[in-house]
């Protein structure tokens, strides 16, 4: 939750499938301005002798006719808002964004509800009450609105209210339809390198109010904090205690004087542990992974150990200790959902990533014929050809982005979006000083203010 890594190119997080593209919004996609000045600048670095001549003449060609491209956003997340706010500068869109929530935010819209709203549909959000970002907010804010005023770790109420000042200052508010739930979206002729898309929505409040409408383009903003990933573990069924998974956790004091297993110790379940040794008696961090060297409070005890199985009252552990508990809560993770898009478009690999995408970002199976971005609809991204673009899918395929090795992958995308704007050193600095902190004392990391005096360098105020 919260793990908005850094800033990137509006293109930098598309999952692009003829002109349909998907974007996570674990990222801020608005970095760089949108300019066509440079449409005819060649590819650089690995693709400047495979740059995709075809697709380039026909993108040159659809904006050659200035025609009116109707376009739908799915999703007014952080992602959502920062795609439209970019789209609602080219008077050549004609925009509808459709939100199913009643108001803009997406994980950041909290809600005291873990399973179903008031009209019986699943709740999507992942954010607790005492919620606040993990990283600072250098790493958080859309470019053009500095996150002046708010302190270097926004609560969730200040992210949302950040996020609403974005919105009706660029004016957006009115392309949103809330309360919209997007059912399914698929093409109206998949052997056609042009072809429309008909998205099929409904009102979440009128069960039989569905309706079916057609678009130029669409750009789905999914997230993948909403579906939580269980593990299997075995005796579950005969635990007496509670067991839930982080998403549906929203309070400390629901679990007042009780003994909490938390199983997984990444962002969530550290987060999740400190904020429960408020009001629990003893939390159990269990995980697999090397042991925490972070300070941690008096009644959390670090297991460097998964379950193995459960029994009524316990949990037992993989190095055969047994722990009595009586609640656990499965840090494990989220995963992708896309059953709205066609089925077979994307596949999950190596650290929940989407495997079959070229950087991670689109699909190269009809690419040839015809690809769609942001970028591209203005006329700025430099993409190889397939083939090239199928050879680095292979390389990739073992390539998990985080920590240290995404900066190499923010600039081979900056680089490929044709942007001479890059990500200012000083965001590497701020994230590795941050998570040096972070690794040695969990609970100060988050009291330190940051403050950005230049592109490469920072001071703590």
């Amino acid at each position: 939750m919260g793990q908005n890594k850094n800033r990137l190119v509006e293109e930098s997080i598309c999952f692009l499938y003829y002109n349909i593209t998907c974007i996570s919004n674990d990222f801020d996609t608005a970095l760089i301005p949108l300019t066509a000045c440079n449409i005819g600048r060649p590819a650089r670095g690995t693709y400047k002798q495979k740059f995709n001549t075809k697709a380039f003449l026909i993108r040159i060609y659809a904006m050659a006719s200035n025609e009116i491209k109707k376009i739908a956003v799915v999703g007014a997340g952080l992602t959502g808002l920062a795609a439209l706010r970019r789209l609602s500068e080219n008077k050549n869109f004609k925009l509808t964004c459709f939100e199913r929530n009643y108001d803009i935010g997406g994980l950041w819209l909290y809600t005291d509800q873990t399973l179903q709203d008031d009209y019986g549909n699943p709740v999507h959000s992942a954010v607790y009450s005492n919620l606040k970002t993990n990283i600072p907010k250098q790493l958080m804010e859309i470019d053009g609105f500095p996150m002046d005023g708010y302190p270097s770790f926004p609560s969730r109420t200040e992210m949302l209210a950040y996020l609403n000042k974005v919105v009706d200052q660029c004016g957006i508010r009115k392309y949103i339809k809330f309360n919209m739930d997007v059912k399914q979206i698929k093409p109206v002729n998949p052997s056609s390198r042009d072809t429309k898309w008909l998205l099929t929505y409904g009102d979440i409040r009128k069960k039989k109010d569905i309706h079916t409408e057609e678009f130029d383009d669409v750009i789905v903003c999914l997230g993948n904090c909403s579906t939580p990933n269980y593990p299997t573990i075995e005796g579950e069924q005969d635990f007496e205690g509670f067991v839930l998974h982080s998403i549906r956790y929203r309070h400390p004091e629901c679990f007042a004087g009780q003994t909490v297993a938390v199983l997984g110790a990444h962002y969530s379940g550290i987060d999740i542990s400190f904020d429960l040794s408020k009001c629990a008696k003893k939390v159990y961090l269990c995980h697999r992974g090397p042991k925490l060297e972070t300070r941690l409070p008096e009644n959390i005890v670090q297991k460097t150990s998964g379950f193995k199985r459960y029994t009524p009252f316990s949990v037992v552990l993989e190095n055969g200790e047994e722990i009595p508990v009586d609640t656990v809560i499965y840090a494990t993770d989220s995963k992708y959902n896309f059953s709205i898009l066609p089925e077979g478009l994307l596949k999950l690999g190596k650290g929940n990533l989407i495997c079959s995408l070229f950087k991670y970002i689109l699909t190269p199976k009809l690419f040839y014929d015809f690809f769609m971005g942001i970028s591209v609809l203005e006329g700025s991204a430099n993409l190889p050809i397939q083939e090239e673009m199928n050879r680095i899918i292979s390389k990739d395929s073992e390539r998990v982005i985080g920590g240290d090795n995404q900066w190499e992958w923010i600039k081979e995308l900056s680089d490929i979006s044709g942007k001479s704007k890059a990500l200012p050193l000083v965001m590497k600095k701020i994230w590795d000083y941050h998570f040096d902190i972070w690794g040695k004392d969990f609970a100060k990391c988050r009291s330190l203010v940051y403050k950005a005096t230049g592109p490469d360098s920072f001071v703590l105020v």
